[in-house]
């Protein structure tokens, strides 16, 4: 790890969620953190690549609800807080870095969307284990579940920061995921859904 490099991240993004993306320049970015352009572009391309790495920083943000996760009984419940907590961390950051951030991939696949491997292989292990407690009947294979409902979440994220707050996407996340994987009628948020 770059020390300075992680510095310039931390105060830009600071800066991100303080002022916009686009409100905020390189050089406000340099004084904030007490550099010179010269080692700014020596750690990072450009405004841009900072965040590129927001993805990461979310996904990796996750320990911070294991305990939440483990403290619930039922698969379930940890698979849908595993998917909320990845929502909490997308609406802490502001629909202003979210959509750069798809835009920034929609000009060129910078893989910020692609399937991280430790988090696939938790939301799998959840999934199976569900599968067998009988609270998920969807009996399709585990990794394909989650690759759907991944995308399914990808879509209503999109959304969100297409229309805004007034767009309650991530309170329409957990219905979307009863359907999907066909949860048991007493573990549904509403258990008069089918």
């Amino acid at each position: 790890m770059n020390a300075t490099r992680d510095f310039i991240i931390k105060n830009a993004r600071e800066l991100f969620l303080e002022k916009g993306y686009g409100s905020v320049t390189v050089q406000d970015i340099c004084t904030a953190c007490g550099i010179t352009k010269t080692t700014f572009y020596y750690h990072l391309k450009s405004k841009e690549e900072i965040i590129l790495n927001i993805y990461d920083s979310i996904t990796k943000s996750l320990s911070e609800y294991m305990i939440e996760i483990l403290s619930v009984d039922h698969y379930w419940e940890q698979l849908m807080i595993l998917f909320e907590s990845l929502a909490k961390e997308s609406v802490r950051y502001g629909i202003d870095l979210q959509k750069q951030l798809f835009i920034s991939n929609l000009k060129d696949d910078r893989g910020s969307y692609d399937f991280r491997e430790d988090l696939t292989r938790i939301a799998v292990k959840l999934i199976e284990r569900a599968q067998e407690a009988g609270q998920i009947r969807n009996q399709s294979p585990a990794e394909a579940l989650y690759r759907t409902s991944a995308y399914a979440f990808l879509g209503y994220h999109l959304t969100w920061c297409m229309k805004g707050d007034q767009f309650k996407a991530f309170e329409q996340i957990r219905q979307a995921m009863e359907q999907i994987y066909d949860v048991a009628p007493e573990l549904r948020t509403d258990p008069q859904q089918p």
